[in-house]
């Protein structure tokens, strides 16, 4: 792979990754809920099931799946359904009673394999990552290269700058923590929910 390839490749992989999504969102929630060192676990199970992804369309699976119809939608269906669930988890949590910021902190303790798991079942649930590595990586390849080494790295770059989008938006979202309190903390788990069932229903009535 020339620099040059690798370069665009590069841009396309910023576009993608930096623009919010499920895994973003997933990030900003947890820090705001449980602060930043959660939302980097989060963030591990998010670029976990993409790299699992990106190895699954290196292997020619993700041309099988995406051949397959049926087997397609029902992994769309799933994680549209897994999406909304999680939209409207957050919309019941959000019912409950307010707690002071201080005694949040000491309350929420979240268990971080519970956090990484919701961070791999979000990522994993899009099938449309699979499309993308499918469409994505055939245009970077050099076939008198060794095939194995590139895709390491382009499925490596993936994952890395992935985690730096989740993290980086996780980061600007714990500033918000202290202000997301009380009432206003209703109304993010609201808005966030909200969102998260939109990403739902978007993903239900998308096509190949």
């Amino acid at each position: 792979m020339s620099p040059d390839h690798f370069g665009l490749y590069f841009l396309a992989v910023a576009v993608a990754v930096f623009t919010p999504g499920p895994a973003v969102m997933t990030g900003i929630t947890s820090s705001i809920r449980y602060g930043f060192p959660s939302a980097m676990v989060a963030a591990l199970g998010c670029v976990t099931a993409t790299g699992l992804m990106g190895a699954l369309s290196a292997m020619g699976l993700g041309a099988v799946i995406m051949a397959s119809g049926l087997l397609f939608d029902i992994i769309r269906y799933v994680g549209a359904a897994y999406l909304i669930w999680l939209g409207w988890r957050m919309w019941a949590n959000s019912r409950k009673a307010a707690v002071p910021q201080n005694m949040a902190r000491m309350t929420e303790k979240p268990r971080l394999i519970r956090l990484y798991l919701r961070g791999f079942m979000v990522s994993a649930s899009n099938p449309k990552a699979i499309a993308f590595f499918t469409a994505l990586f055939p245009m970077f390849l050099d076939p008198d290269a060794p095939l194995m080494a590139q895709f390491l790295i382009l499925d490596g770059t993936f994952m890395v700058m992935s985690f730096a989008a989740i993290v980086g938006y996780s980061a600007l979202a714990a500033r918000s923590r202290t202000f997301l309190a009380g009432s206003a903390r209703r109304w993010f788990d609201r808005i966030s929910g909200s969102i998260f069932v939109a990403f739902g229903i978007a993903l239900a009535a998308s096509h190949k």
